[in-house]
């Protein structure tokens, strides 16, 4: 009896855990770029284990084991000047506390120090693994293979200045998210700019969180979650049983 419960109890974990990894999902569904998390049977989440910290960016699974959607998200026009997207197989280098890692987030801007710097504020490198920084300017233009070129505010109109090249990656091996919720090559090998990808200014890829996908999800699990419960009742009921069979007359 012990193992009906015990496999009941598990289970219960496991919808648990995925609740955390699809609110986590959820709540990134404006945060352009973002990669959701697969729901794994046998994983934990960056999200659970930095839930009272103040990490902001967009975390996931943490284990050896975890799986996240690389497919595309969907490109809107923004018509500004400095929300460039990835499009198809490809990712920004970023800054991060950890070392370098891999991003599609492209809400670029800058910071107090002229650095240029994601929605996320992390910096973004060049095809050197430097941190750009931008000049002032009049107006700013990305070009399909990164090169950032100004009209910079000092010279005389129509004059153009190329400043740096975006440090780009099409991944040559596997990839997963580590506890920090940073993209990485999953063998941890460093990050190299190959500049394979291309990119698309004055547009931006949103987040590809399927809602309807979540939605239904948590619902069927809800449903599990429900059973599982009524399973360790029954448990519980049958063991009472038994017990008051072997119980001595009085």
């Amino acid at each position: 009896m012990d193992r009906l419960i015990h496999t009941a109890l598990n289970s219960l974990n496991i919808v648990k855990d995925n609740a955390f990894i699809r609110s986590n999902n959820l709540a990134n569904t404006s945060v352009p770029g973002f990669r959701a998390d697969y729901h794994l049977k046998t994983s934990g989440t960056a999200f659970l284990d930095n839930y009272d910290t103040h990490i902001t960016r967009g975390l996931s699974i943490k284990d050896d084991n975890n799986i996240f959607d690389a497919s595309p998200g969907t490109l809107n026009e923004t018509g500004k000047e400095l929300d460039v997207a990835v499009r198809g197989d490809g990712y920004f280098i970023t800054q991060a506390a950890q070392g370098n890692s891999l991003s599609r987030r492209g809400d670029l801007d800058t910071n107090a120090d002229g650095q240029l710097i994601n929605g996320a504020s992390a910096i973004i490198l060049d095809d050197q693994l430097q941190p750009i920084t931008i000049p002032p300017y009049r107006s700013i233009n990305v070009t399909e293979n990164g090169e950032i070129i100004i009209e910079p505010l000092t010279s005389a109109p129509g004059t153009y200045q190329s400043v740096a090249t975006l440090g780009l990656v099409k991944p040559t091996a596997p990839l997963k998210k580590f506890p920090d919720g940073e993209v990485r090559y999953a063998d941890n090998s460093p990050i190299v700019a190959n500049q394979g990808a291309r990119v698309v200014n004055k547009f931006l890829e949103m987040s590809n969180v399927n809602l309807m996908e979540e939605l239904v999800s948590s619902i069927e699990e809800q449903r599990v979650f429900e059973i599982n419960l009524k399973l360790v009742k029954a448990a519980e009921d049958i063991d009472r049983s038994g017990s008051s069979l072997l119980k001595m007359p009085s």
